[in-house]
């Protein structure tokens, strides 16, 4: 009982804080987008059409690239490996270590807490807006689509049928552009700092995803506005006196802002 209390306490922002949390609605979101992204993993097989929406080898942009990137510097499966390591070992480690850390003069006990969990919060919507539209968009991974499967644990099961958008690069940027947003709304001097690792983190992602062959040029794009979007808008619904509001009633939900 006195760990909740004290662990409650470190959820009410002081007066001069800059960011607050609402533990009741922040846990409901963030125990929905886990649950979201656990179950989706979980009934993978059974939630994958058998066939993709979008096949073949694709031309422009996508195609380049893939031509370009896949293996360059180091084989598919070593990018693959270092892709998984980094977004889900090093890279929330470190966010969380800079969250708590990088919280200003201003802020009171427990603002790296209460900062962490907007982060959290970020990432983890984040992955549930990118698994569902996995299963609505249905796109043939690049190893699929080239005939590269059966070697290195590439196989044509149904995540070969799960490219658009990647997930890996969403998570990264969510991480990294959540951290920096709460940074400088709490006017720490990290701000600068962490916005550049941020971009670092972002556009590193997307390239090992592309060298692995698991993604297009489109996927990575489009995983990294998911993942900004997110690390931007929840540290501004967080944020005191934002002009970014939420208001819902019965079915309806809208969401204004001014900048």
């Amino acid at each position: 009982m006195i760990a909740l209390v004290l662990a409650a306490s470190l959820l009410d922002a002081g007066p001069s804080d800059k960011l607050a949390l609402r533990p009741a609605a922040d846990f409901t979101i963030i125990g929905l987008a886990v649950a979201d992204n656990l179950l989706t993993e979980v009934f993978k097989s059974s939630l994958t059409r058998s066939q993709c929406r979008i096949c073949g080898q694709p031309g422009g942009i996508d195609g380049w690239f893939h031509d370009e990137l896949t293996g360059w510097l180091v084989t598919r499966e070593t990018s693959n490996t270092a892709s998984d390591v980094w977004v889900y070992g090093l890279l929330p480690a470190g966010a969380l270590a800079a969250s708590y850390t990088a919280t200003g003069s201003s802020a009171s006990e427990g603002a790296g807490v209460r900062a962490a969990l907007i982060m959290i919060e970020s990432a983890t919507v984040a992955g549930a807006l990118v698994e569902t539209s996995k299963y609505l968009v249905v796109r043939e991974r690049p190893y699929a689509a080239y005939g590269h499967a059966g070697s290195g644990g590439y196989a044509l099961d149904s995540d070969s049928r799960l490219s658009l958008p990647s997930g890996h690069t969403a998570w990264a940027t969510a991480f990294g552009v959540s951290v920096a947003m709460e940074a400088g709304i709490q006017d720490s001097p990290a701000a600068p700092w962490l916005w550049g690792a941020a971009a670092a983190s972002s556009v590193g992602t997307g390239m090992l995803r592309m060298m692995a062959e698991k993604h297009y040029f489109f996927d990575v794009l489009s995983g990294a506005a998911i993942g900004a979007a997110c690390g931007v808008a929840f540290p501004l619904l967080h944020r005191r006196g934002s002009a970014l509001s939420v208001a819902a009633s019965g079915s309806s939900l809208a969401v204004s802002g001014a900048f």
